[in-house]
């Protein structure tokens, strides 16, 4: 069975009494003119079993009398949406309206029917982001940033492991620097005394402060340029040089992972979700009388 027909198979509809709606004129008027078009309300139930995704959009658009040739595919720019809150079913005073053309009956809103559906399997969509490398879809009505947000938390403890394995290398390290540089050789001298311990008091701010850099560490988009380790004075100049490199090899690692989960979050591209025939839900046709002048608006 062709789509027209399975189209045709589900619009059947007794004689009718053309229901009839007015828009009222953006500005208020003693007298103006109408004109009729036609206007559908439509129901779309979205749902995708791949994404769970399952959102209901209603559709209101009002469509020109000379729209329904056979042959002719409708396009977006053919459609004009309308808020169904602006129309009314009684006529504002002052509206003029004529007769409607005499090739509109019952026939006629079957063609329309019949048009308006394919038109809608051919542009409805529904949009969702998807995070290819997590394999996960945005929700209904949740925006790019929030998207995002969602996949830092489901990537955190996993970049909170990999976190804790790159403490432990920065500790072992620590301890290699400490053994090196802080053993107490001459005991007893009062300037060695001294020196070993203003050695040790920064070295022990450097390892509270590795340790906060860590703790620190969280993950968001920010720029992973941002992340400072203060290195206090004094230390001895080997003992400080050998800070300096772990300050910057811990600062560098961090980042690295800070960018590569980053990378892995925006990772962001789009999955459409066209409808079927079975979700199409036509809500009603009827004709809408337009202000003349400026009825695009």
């Amino acid at each position: 069975m062709s789509l027209k027909s399975q189209v045709f198979s589900i619009q059947s509809h007794g004689p009718r009494k053309t229901k009839q709606l007015f828009c009222p004129p953006v500005e208020p008027a003693s007298e103006y003119e109408c004109v009729p078009y036609f206007y559908v309300e439509a129901r779309i139930d979205f749902a995708d079993v791949r994404t769970g995704h399952h959102v209901t959009r209603g559709y209101n658009d009002l469509l020109e009398m000379g729209c329904l040739d056979d042959d002719l595919l409708w396009t977006r720019d053919m459609v004009l949406p309308v808020d169904p809150a602006l129309l009314q079913a009684s006529k504002p005073e002052g509206a003029k309206v004529g007769e409607l053309p005499g090739f509109v009956n019952d026939e006629t809103f079957t063609r329309l029917e019949t048009q308006y559906i394919q038109y809608l399997l051919r542009h409805a969509e529904a949009r969702v982001l998807r995070n290819f490398d997590l394999n996960l879809y945005s929700q209904p009505g949740e925006g790019r940033e929030e998207f995002q947000k969602r996949c830092l938390e489901v990537l955190n403890e996993s970049f909170r492991s990999e976190l804790d394995g790159m403490r432990e290398v920065a500790n072992r390290r620590l301890e290699r620097i400490e053994q090196k540089y802080l053993k107490y050789d001459r005991p007893g001298e009062f300037q060695s005394d001294r020196r070993m311990t203003q050695a040790r008091s920064g070295f022990h701010e450097t390892s509270e402060a590795v340790a906060e850099l860590f703790l620190a560490a969280e993950l968001t988009m920010e720029d992973a340029d941002s992340i400072e380790l203060h290195v206090p004075d004094p230390l001895s100049p080997d003992l400080e040089q050998a800070a300096e490199a772990l300050k910057a090899g811990v600062r560098r690692d961090i980042q690295r992972l800070m960018r590569s989960y980053q990378e892995r979050v925006r990772n962001i591209d789009e999955y459409i979700i066209h409808p079927g025939l079975k979700d199409l839900h036509l809500v009603r046709t009827c004709i809408v009388w337009m202000p003349a002048e400026g009825r695009r608006a």
